[in-house]
């Protein structure tokens, strides 16, 4: 929060209505947990909904292929649709409004899409492109760093992990937003202020290209890890 308030941001903020992964139990539970919620959506957060339990036991292939298993991609429609439902219903419940999706481990399919469009969420935080842009009924605003990395041009979004970041990376952020913060928008003033259009092949070529930097990433990682 003193970091928002520094610098006035509005980011997406990815919530987990009922959390059932054991990687995320880095603590013991926040008996404040839904309060601060609160208080962060009431400064300007956006709350996105961040799948339903976080369980990604679903082989599918996703429309962001970077996972064999996720949660929703490759589910069937009845069971996403209970799980949409269910997660949106327990964030409402906490005083949230929900207004976007965040999938866990970028996993989610066409009919994931569906579901969120009959359940009033017509908009996600995803994809690779440097615009966003209207796709299968929803507007899709790019995720495409996990770090802050300054660009000359067009919109980025940075996806940083709150429960894992170490005090290197809170610094590095802190420094990055002393010299960019002027740089950084909101999602209401995107939505509002930017031409909505449909996906161009210049966005299919990114996401391409991006797609097969991040595979060769992993494939060098994994083989440096070999040979030590």
């Amino acid at each position: 929060m003193p970091l928002l308030r520094q610098h006035r941001l509005s980011p997406i903020l990815a919530v987990v209505p009922e959390n059932a992964d054991a990687d995320l139990d880095r603590n013991e539970p926040d008996p404040d947990f839904w309060e601060q919620m609160r208080q962060l959506e009431a400064f300007g957060t956006t709350i996105g909904l961040h799948g339903y339990r976080h369980v990604c036991a679903t082989r599918g292939r996703s429309l962001i292929p970077l996972h064999e298993w996720t949660e929703f991609a490759g589910a069937m429609e009845e069971k996403q649709r209970e799980w949409i439902r269910s997660g949106l219903a327990k964030l409402r419940a906490e005083g949230l409004h929900p207004r976007i999706w965040v999938a866990p481990r970028h996993g989610f399919d066409k009919t994931t899409l569906r579901v969120l469009r009959g359940e009033g969420i017509d908009a996600i935080s995803d994809g690779f492109a440097t615009e966003p842009f209207q796709h299968l009924g929803v507007a899709w605003i790019p995720q495409q760093l996990w770090e802050p990395v300054a660009k000359p041009s067009g919109v980025w979004t940075i996806c940083l992990h709150a429960n894992s970041a170490t005090d290197a990376q809170v610094r590095d952020l802190q420094s990055f937003l002393e010299r960019h913060s002027a740089q950084f928008t909101s999602v209401d003033r995107l939505l509002r202020e930017w031409p909505a259009r449909e996906r161009t092949m210049g966005d299919r070529l990114f996401h391409a290209r991006l797609l097969l930097r991040i595979r060769v990433a992993r494939l060098r990682r994994r083989w440096g890890s070999l040979q030590t």
